[in-house]
């Protein structure tokens, strides 16, 4: 899942700083169940991207 910077800096500030870590080109949001990594994207400007959705499904299916 991708965002622009603009949503991703709403989502952001929505959740709160507390839980959120930050370093050049990454972004971590520390959420209850794992970390939730946001990367910038080299090959197109102004997003960022996190692998969370595809990470939850597949655990999901290792679930079972």
């Amino acid at each position: 899942m991708c965002l622009s910077t603009q949503a991703l800096v709403m989502f952001l500030n929505l959740i709160g700083a507390d839980i959120v870590t930050s370093e050049p080109g990454r972004i971590v949001v520390h959420a209850t169940t794992a970390d939730v990594h946001w990367v910038a994207r080299a090959d197109e400007a102004d997003r960022w991207c996190t692998m969370g959705p595809q990470i939850d499904r597949l655990a999901r299916f290792d679930a079972r």
